[in-house]
């Protein structure tokens, strides 16, 4: 099954969640495992993970670029299995984006999401796409085609995060498989962009990020995106 750029809509053309302002959103500036510990068992309905894939390099390899210095290392490696226990205990259900760099931690599944970024990410990342494990049996693979050079090809944004994601693809992923009333989880928030997909939807939701650049970054950002729906809708 294939999407596009489009999020998918109910039969009556209308978004599958209505634009809901008073979900509430909170991102904590520390670690997630911490975090996670405050948390009861299957507090949250779902996570959705972008963990550390243990490949920190440099976020382009044009010597010309602002961000050739820059090198990720919060990216140096994987998180290991007591950040595993802990996402599992206190999410019923989760998606999980790199999947195949944590295979030793992860059940077998056939319920996977491909997203196609497109040839100009082959070209600068050296990959066209990535793979996310889900916890759900209802797809047997999802084809997400969300053009993506690491930054705005299927959207107008700013790149703040070396490895940020389309809002698309969040809001596709909860339309997907998230219910309404659904408290969602992100363990490293990063951009931010799970976070203003949850909005846009009226989910409560709930993050981590470790490293307070990022933290602050994103927090400017959803500031500025709330704000642009307040005078949206004045």
């Amino acid at each position: 099954m294939k999407f596009n750029n489009d999020i998918q809509t109910s039969e009556a053309g209308q978004p599958a969640y209505c634009l809901c302002n008073v979900a509430s959103s909170t991102v904590f500036n520390e670690d997630c495992i911490t975090g996670m510990k405050r948390f009861n068992d299957n507090y949250f309905d779902l996570a959705i993970a972008d963990p550390p894939f243990g490949i920190g390099q440099n976020w382009s390899k044009d010597k010309k670029s602002k961000h050739y210095k820059h090198r990720n290392t919060f990216n140096n490696s994987v998180p290991g299995e007591e950040y595993f226990n802990e996402l599992f205990r206190v999410s019923k259900n989760q998606i999980i984006w790199g999947c195949n760099y944590y295979w030793n931690y992860l059940r077998p599944s056939n319920n996977l999401i491909y997203w196609r970024k497109g040839k100009d990410a082959k070209k600068q990342f050296g990959s066209a796409g990535e793979l996310a494990w889900t916890s759900f049996t209802k797809y047997p693979l999802l084809e997400y085609d969300f053009m993506w050079n690491g930054c705005c090809v299927c959207e107008q944004t700013e790149k703040i995060h070396p490895h940020q994601k389309p809002v698309k693809l969040y809001e596709q992923c909860l339309f997907d498989f998230a219910n309404a009333g659904d408290k969602i989880l992100d363990t490293h928030v990063g951009s931010g962009s799970s976070r203003i997909a949850c909005q846009i939807q009226g989910f409560d939701f709930t993050g981590f990020e470790l490293e307070e650049e990022y933290y602050l970054k994103q927090e400017k950002r959803f500031r500025s995106h709330v704000s642009k729906l307040r005078i949206a809708n004045w």
